[in-house]
C-alpha cells in the first residue's frame, strides 16, 4: 500500500474519538518493543536499524542508554530492575543501573540475515521471542523461549514474519502476529511453556497494511499497530473490530500500556525506507505517541534472572 493510498483510506475513514498526541520526538528509524516500567515511571523501547536502547523519563527526555552494531529487536524488564532484549539472533541481560550488558545467550542461527523481532515475558518469567529472516525466505521464522540461564527452546514454528506477542489476564491465552500473513493467533499457553492449539483470532484488512505490535487491555480487547496502515486497531475478546485510530504517520509499530492506572497506550512508530517527499508529508515518524483508551491495560510479566 502506498502512501498516497494511505492517504485517500484515512480521508474515507470515520473520525475516532481517540486522537493519538506525540509524547517524544524519537525520530527513531524502525521503533519497536515499547515496555513499561512502573516502578520508575520509565518507557523502555528499541531503534532495531539503529541498534539503541532507549527510556523516555517521567519529564519526557528521551536518552540512550545503549548502542550496538547489531539490530536489537526485542525488550523485557526483568524482576531484578533490569532488561532483557535480543542482539541479532542472540540474547542479552543489561544492566540499567550499570549500563551494561552482564550476559549473553549463544546465536539461534548462523546466517546474519536471521534476528529476533519482538518478544514479551510469559506468566512463569520466561522470555518468548520471534525469530525472523530479514532477506524475507518464506516461512522460516519460529517462537523461542528462554530460560533464566538463557537456554532456548522452539515453541512454534512455520512462521514468515514473528511480530507482536501478549498474553490474557489470568496467563492461559498467549496472542502473537504473522506480519506477512495479516493474522492474529491464538493459542493456550501451558505452564510448561507449551502452546495448545494454536487458531486465528483475526486477519486484518489487507488495505490497512500489516499488523505488528500488539497490547491487551482489562477487558481482553487486544489493540494491534497497523504498520504501513496509519492506525491502530481494537479487536474484542471474541475477534470482533471494535476501535481504529487513525495515526499521523503511515508506521505505527509497537503499543504497550502505562502511566498512572495502566491508563495510557504508548505507541512507537517508525520511519524507515521513507523518501525525503514522505518525510516531508510526516516529518513527526519515528516519534512516540499515546491515547488514553476507555479501557485501561494489564501489566506485563517480568522476566525471572
Amino acid at each position: 500500500m502506498t502512501l498516497a493510498e494511505v492517504g485517500e483510506l484515512r480521508n474515507r475513514l470515520k473520525a475516532c474519538r481517540y486522537v493519538p498526541v506525540n509524547v517524544a520526538s524519537t525520530r527513531a528509524d524502525l521503533g519497536e518493543s515499547l515496555v513499561w516500567d512502573e516502578g520508575s515511571g520509565a518507557l523502555y523501547f528499541v531503534d532495531i536499524s539503529g541498534g539503541r536502547i532507549n527510556r523516555l523519563t517521567p519529564d519526557g527526555q528521551a536518552e540512550c542508554l545503549y548502542e550496538s552494531a547489531a539490530r536489537i529487536g526485542a525488550l523485557a524488564l526483568t524482576d531484578q530492575g533490569n532488561l532483557i532484549f535480543t542482539e541479532d539472533a542472540s540474547v542479552a541481560i543489561f544492566d540499567v543501573s550499570l549500563r551494561k550488558v552482564r550476559r549473553h545467550s549463544v546465536s539461534v542461527h548462523p546466517r546474519s540475515t536471521y534476528r529476533f523481532n519482538d518478544g514479551a515475558c510469559d506468566p512463569q518469567g520466561r522470555f518468548v521471542t520471534g525469530l525472523m529472516d530479514d532477506a524475507l525466505s518464506g516461512n522460516t521464522g519460529a517462537l523461542f523461549r528462554f530460560d533464566g540461564q538463557l537456554n532456548d527452546q522452539v515453541i512454534h514454528d512455520d512462521m514468515a514474519l514473528p511480530t507482536g506477542l501478549a498474553w490474557s489476564r489470568d496467563g492461559h491465552t498467549v496472542y502473537f502476529v504473522d506480519s506477512a500473513a495479516r493474522s492474529i493467533y491464538r493459542a493456550s499457553y501451558l505452564a510448561e511453556g507449551r502452546l495448545g492449539a494454536v487458531t486465528l483470532f483475526a486477519e486484518t484488512p489487507a488495505e490497512l497494511g500489516r499488523p505488528d505490535g500488539l497490547a491487551l487491555d482489562r477487558d481482553g480487547g487486544l489493540w494491534v499497530c497497523q504498520y504501513h496502515g496509519s492506525c491502530l486497531l481494537r479487536y474484542d475478546r471474541h475477534g470482533h473490530l471494535t476501535d481504529q485510530v487513525l495515526m499521523p504517520v503511515p508506521c505505527p509499530t509497537s503499543c504497550c500500556f502505562g502511566g498512572e492506572g495502566m491508563n495510557t497506550l504508548f505507541i512507537s512508530t517508525a520511519r524507515l525506507g521513507m523518501s525525503a517527499e514522505d518525510l516531508h508529508h510526516y516529518p513527526d515518524a519515528g516519534d512516540l505517541y499515546a491515547i488514553n483508551p476507555e479501557i485501561g491495560g494489564i501489566a506485563r510479566h517480568t522476566f525471572k534472572e
